[in-house]
């Protein structure tokens, strides 16, 4: 994958650059920049009571407040939340403790590549060392993603729209997942890169990749959606122009299986994945049932309640997919669709904010909008990037945003 996006480009051109390159420097070093700045200046009220940081010695201790004395700030602050817990499988693989909150409500493939990255790097047996390698998988996995998306992009839009675009995402008020220790920056990689050699007609490549999806986040499946509606396009959206090519989606669904197949022998029960979650909240049930229980027991708006923040990332996807139906490709206005009505079947839309951010139609949308609009351009450059920073150091001081 890493030799077809240098292909794409004998020579590196301006763009890759000014478009990607410059934006992610900026934008990462920003979100380190305000959270460094947050330890020393300002503290939120609460802390999470299992909070951890990484130590003077490498490795975690369990801590009550927060110093600015911390010995590895720029690990700490990537490594909150859902990032303990794929430490854990990378070191010392999967558990499951019965009514408990386990490791085995996770999917394997980024902590998989982060193990392997870290046996690749001969880096010491401490946990520093295997935040640190999470760290490169996923600014590596976003870079890998950004170059795609610039690609992807190209094939419909014109330059303006894909640098626009890629900006958005860049400073989207979640895009501080998209470098943590947190599988949202490979899942968007491989969603990108599935659809753009499904552009391309390259389907053998683009089917295995899109296996892959589910290992990495349980919304994996529903790229399957946008894949088999863009093979349909291509095919003219009739039957009889469909070929023995279409065998090649039989791959979908066999990872998964080989994981569940291993849950099997490991645990005694496939659906253990399913139970560990249900310990967060989360349960499948149909999205009309999950948002009718949602707005019947909405809080007072406040500072305190999450609810109305998470609903608003939903409205958000809503509005981009109402959009699209106009603006974009079926596939991507599939994938929208499909995004939105997942989100909304768990529930709880507790990770919604989060979930958007790896959504990559909702900034061709954007960047539509802002093509055609430069006050909509720079507007959603200030909000967005002042919310980015704000949540970054909500979330880096053990505070909940998605």
């Amino acid at each position: 994958m890493i030799k077809d996006a240098i292909a794409l480009f004998p020579r590196i051109p301006l763009w890759i650059t000014r478009d990607i390159i410059v934006p992610f420097t900026v934008t990462r070093a920003g979100l380190c920049l305000v959270a460094w700045l947050g330890f020393h200046l300002w503290r939120p009220d609460s802390i999470f009571p299992q909070s951890w940081n990484i130590d003077s010695d490498g490795n975690r201790r369990a801590v009550s407040t927060l110093t600015p004395a911390d010995p590895h700030p720029f690990i700490n602050l990537w490594s909150r939340w859902d990032g303990g817990w794929y430490l854990e499988i990378a070191r010392s693989g999967y558990s499951n403790r019965p009514s408990e909150p386990s490791s085995v409500a996770f999917f394997p493939l980024y902590p998989f590549l982060v193990r392997i990255v870290h046996s690749l790097l001969v880096l010491p047996q401490s946990d520093y060392w295997f935040l640190f390698s999470g760290i490169l998988v996923s600014n590596v996995s976003l870079l890998v993603a950004l170059i795609f998306f610039r690609a992807l992009i190209a094939i419909d839009y014109m330059g303006q729209i894909a640098s626009r675009a890629i900006l958005y995402l860049l400073v989207f008020p979640t895009t501080f997942f998209l470098s943590s220790v947190y599988a949202e920056s490979l899942f968007l990689a491989l969603t990108i890169t599935a659809l753009f050699y499904a552009r391309k007609g390259r389907w053998t490549t683009a089917c295995l990749l899109a296996s892959l999806t589910p290992l990495c986040r349980s919304q994996g499946v529903i790229i399957w959606l946008p894949l088999l509606c863009e093979y349909f396009q291509q095919h003219q959206f009739r039957w009889r122009h469909i070929d023995w090519g279409i065998c090649r989606f039989v791959v979908l669904p066999i990872p998964l299986f080989l994981f569940f197949l291993w849950l099997n022998a490991r645990f005694g029960n496939w659906r253990v994945i399913f139970q560990a979650q249900q310990r967060w909240g989360r349960q499948l049930m149909w999205p009309w049932d999950s948002l009718s229980w949602i707005l019947r027991h909405l809080p007072p708006l406040s500072p305190e309640h999450h609810e109305w923040l998470d609903l608003g990332f939903l409205c958000l996807l809503c509005i981009s997919a109402v959009i699209g139906l106009r603006q974009l490709r079926p596939c991507y206005s599939v994938y929208i669709w499909a995004a939105m009505i997942f989100f909304s079947s768990w529930g709880m839309l507790g990770s919604v904010p989060r979930f958007d951010v790896a959504v990559f139609p909702l900034f061709m949308v954007l960047g539509v909008i802002g093509g055609r609009s430069p006050a909509f351009h720079v507007g959603y450059l200030i909000i967005a990037s002042m919310l980015a920073g704000l949540f970054m150091v909500i979330h880096s001081q053990w505070n909940w945003i998605a």
